[in-house]
């Protein structure tokens, strides 16, 4: 097995695919547009069918998704999708560049970090990381996002300033503001800070100004069904102008604290995750459906997935039969449902086939770019670790076998770390490394309460294993629960591969500014922290709202939207969040 690092290995192996692309490609020669679809804290098996029912399992039959369903029956479905993180930030840094997160200072955790941006964060996504949107924008396309940012909210890293067109949505996680969903049973003084200091906001703007915030708090209850006509108004006025687009839409389904319109409130016998789930199937289904009935289904390339696995706070059975959950390195927290999808007249090779070839978040930047034969505007001043999908979806000979993966190897970091300092590995640095079928821990760290009620237990204890890596192999044994014997000549020569590829991998990264961390911590001058947090960065519509709305949270703007009549009146969604129990505060009246 070859260890590739970078584009550079990979470049040859992409070129096998562009008479495939250019075949499958519009008539008239016009690149194809693009969607990317992305859940927040969507588990492995919470969507049902993705053309296979016995993994994709709808929670173990608890949860319906029939648009998603349909989604991978006209495209192709991934059985090994990987996000590049366990956590929301530093995955959605990896999508937007094509390169692991630690490589932009993102992810980190410890040094007062946990790894995301919060809603008073300093930093962002350096502006010196080239996004996928500024390389279509500068080629032509019309680039819209609608939805989850999480990069840094304040207006230098906001999408309008990332080659983003337009950008309507939440700047960061639906629990980091006070809203009628969320607000701890203190609405005049909350004190969840940094995380939740103030009302949610909901902004709206254009490149070349400010983005404004239009509401605060959010209404959540409608939010989605708000993200879908958004971007159903964006594609309308792209095609209008005959020009290709590039949709981000990151919903913030299916994220804490699980809300849902009153439409699918009830909706699911798995509860609030559960009807949020199906809310995210819905909306998804009206997108399509209106590229189909507006005749540009055929222009289409769309990719679905999820930044990580289910927390299992929300969700215990939400990742299937992987272990764990989000913040963890475990399988959980790191494989996502996945599919891809390209109208419904055969463009990709056998339309509704699930592969077990490896798949990642990052590789739709290096994909899209391929598909728009922009290959050339790929950033050749760094490591770009995606790989271009095309070998996957049309078969094509890639170099690496018949319709294979052109990646050899995957790793998974646990924090990114200053890995060029010995003794981190508890901390910081790879914890995993998946080469084919063999997945190697290095460190283990396990979430969740619930984790004991649906996993076999752990099959070793949590911490530092890199004198003698845990290995499984996830062919036979998805669930990593029966370590292959380190006494094994297998073990031997997959470690052996392993460790090659690691040590490869890591001469390709360079310490950067870590972009989440305060240079005043403790450990900041060790960790070169350039970020943190300062409530002067909150997003806020309104500094001085208590001087005319004192019995709301100052920021405030939109105190209607704090309204009890707002919530999902289900009594699962009480029972499941003890937040909702608080809702009779007379503010909210």
């Amino acid at each position: 097995m070859r260890v590739q690092v970078g584009w550079t290995a990979a470049a040859a192996a992409v070129a096998a695919a562009v008479a495939a692309v250019a075949a499958a490609a519009p008539a008239g020669g016009k690149p194809p547009s693009f969607i990317v679809f992305f859940a927040d804290d969507l588990g492995f098996s919470q969507p049902s069918g993705m053309s296979d029912r016995s993994l994709y399992a709808g929670d173990n039959g608890s949860i319906t998704t029939p648009h998603l369903d349909q989604f991978a029956k006209e495209g192709v479905a991934f059985l090994n999708w990987y996000s590049a993180f366990h956590c929301c930030s530093p995955s959605r840094a990896a999508m937007m560049t094509g390169r692991l997160p630690g490589r932009a200072g993102i992810g980190y955790i410890g040094a007062g970090s946990n790894g995301v941006f919060t809603s008073e964060s300093i930093g962002g996504l350096p502006v010196n990381e080239t996004t996928i949107a500024e390389i279509l924008s500068k080629n032509g396309y019309r680039t819209g996002m609608v939805g989850k940012w999480h990069l840094g909210q304040q207006q230098q890293f906001l999408p309008t300033t990332r080659g983003f067109d337009e950008y309507f949505g939440i700047p960061y996680s639906c629990d980091m503001g006070i809203s009628a969903w969320a607000h701890g049973g203190n609405l005049v003084n909350a004190t969840a800070c940094p995380f939740a200091c103030r009302p949610l906001p909901l902004m709206n703007g254009t490149a070349g100004a400010p983005v404004a915030v239009v509401e605060q708090p959010t209404d959540l209850a409608s939010l989605t069904q708000r993200y879908v006509d958004r971007a159903v108004s964006f594609i309308e006025r792209a095609t209008a102008e005959g020009t290709p687009f590039f949709l981000y839409l990151p919903f913030n389904h299916v994220h804490a604290p699980n809300f849902a319109s009153h439409k699918f409130c009830g909706s699911s016998v798995r509860g609030p995750v559960g009807d949020a789930t199906q809310e995210l199937d819905d909306a998804v289904g009206q997108i399509i459906a209106f590229l189909k009935s507006s005749g540009i289904d055929e222009d289409v390339v769309s990719f679905f997935s999820s930044d990580n696995g289910a927390p299992l706070g929300n969700d215990c059975f939400g990742n299937g039969p992987l272990r764990d959950g989000k913040f963890s390195t475990w399988e959980g927290g790191v494989r996502e449902p996945g599919a891809v999808r390209w109208g419904t007249q055969g463009k990709l090779h056998q339309p509704g086939r699930l592969t077990s070839e490896i798949a990642t978040t990052y590789d739709i930047f290096v994909t899209v770019l391929s598909l728009a034969n922009l290959k050339g505007a790929l950033p050749t001043d760094r490591v770009i670790d995606g790989r271009d999908l095309s070998p996957i979806l049309f078969n094509t000979d890639g170099g690496n076998g018949q319709g294979k993966s052109l990646h050899d190897c995957v790793f998974f970091y646990h924090s990114p770390g200053d890995i060029s300092t010995p003794g981190l590995m508890d901390k910081n640095g790879v914890a995993a490394v998946r080469c084919g079928k063999y997945k190697a821990h290095y460190w283990t760290k396990s979430t969740g309460p619930c984790r004991a009620q649906h996993h076999t237990p752990n099959p070793v204890p949590d911490g530092d294993h890199s004198a003698s890596p845990v290995l499984f192999d996830l062919e036979t044994d998805m669930g990593e629960s029966a370590p292959l014997d380190n006494r094994t000549a297998e073990y031997s020569a997959a470690m052996a591969t392993i460790n090659a590829a690691l040590a490869a991998h890591l001469d390709t990264v360079t310490p950067v500014p870590n972009q989440m961390c305060s240079p005043t911590d403790p450990q900041g001058s060790a960790l070169r922290c350039v970020g943190g947090n300062d409530r002067d960065t909150t997003v806020c519509k309104d500094p001085d709202s208590q001087k005319t709305l004192p019995l709301f949270p100052n920021c405030t703007s939109n105190p209607e939207n704090f309204n009890q009549s707002l919530l999902c009146p289900s009594q699962q969604v009480t029972n499941v969040n003890a937040l909702h129990a608080l809702r009779t505060h007379s503010n909210m009246e």
